[in-house]
């Protein structure tokens, strides 16, 4: 049986935006990035297939894959991205008889073969690996991100995520989460744990975006200061910190 998957141009990954995450099979791809090309979530052809027991071969001549399972012939012909084959959901339906899912406003693709999919309220239980960070870590970051910037772009959230990460792991600052945000060494550091708002239950978004820092994702990287100009009280850190660049409504220094 020969199956087309969709034509497609040669594609760079926008690293501007999230990257999809993936679960197969309700566990963590750890293989390469998903992406979603013209609106369309696609996932890496030859690791994917391989997971679920397929066998992937390559025609130059041709530039399409074959993907060889269960006594059948799937050829696809999908989107390019760094001399890699991507493909979509639809293909893995067809070729392997996978249930598929693409959550959008939390931009998580899961495929599962087999097996039940993922709810997606069950989906966001599993991306936390907790590998060099714990539950309450993610916990009080979404609730600082939420709170420091609600409302605002994933980027602008990543940027006070990154800065609370640096701070941790900067040795002038708490080794925890939880003590960056609470640091009182030279005065309230974050407005949220004056005001209230930081025992606010977080966003959806606040809460990956939390994630995506934990798991390594910095756009900020080496600031250990922030505030938004229009309503910051203070010009301590305008006077005595170097400039480095602004995020959404913050502006960010080293």
């Amino acid at each position: 049986m020969a199956l087309a998957c969709g034509v497609s141009d040669t594609f760079a990954q926008d690293y501007s935006a999230p990257i999809p995450r993936f679960l197969l099979n309700k566990k963590i791809f750890n293989g390469p990035e998903s992406a979603v090309i013209d609106g369309v979530p696609s996932v890496p052809l030859r690791a994917s297939a391989k997971a679920l027991g397929g066998e992937v071969f390559w025609d130059a001549d041709t530039m399409t894959a074959s993907v060889y399972y269960d006594g059948e012939v799937y050829v696809c012909d999908g989107a390019l991205r760094n001399d890699m084959m991507m493909a979509s959901l639809d293909f893995f339906k067809s070729a392997f008889g996978a249930q598929t899912a693409y959550y959008k406003n939390e931009n998580i693709i899961a495929i599962s073969a087999g097996g039940d999919l993922p709810s997606k309220a069950e989906a966001l239980k599993l991306l936390p690996t907790y590998d060099g960070y714990s539950e309450e870590d993610l916990d009080w970051l979404a609730k600082i991100v939420d709170a420091e910037a609600k409302g605002e772009s994933y980027d602008s959230k990543l940027g006070v995520a990154s800065v609370i990460i640096n701070r941790k792991e900067s040795g002038q600052y708490p080794e925890t989460i939880k003590g960056v945000i609470f640091d009182k060494k030279h005065g309230v550091q974050f407005t949220p744990t004056l005001n209230g708002t930081v025992y606010n239950t977080p966003s959806t978004q606040s809460y990956l975006v939390a994630l995506d820092a934990l798991e390594g994702r910095n756009n900020a990287s080496s600031t250990l200061f922030f505030l938004n100009p229009k309503i910051a009280s203070s010009t301590w850190v305008q006077k005595n910190r170097q400039y480095a660049f602004t995020i959404g409504g913050h502006s960010y220094y080293y």
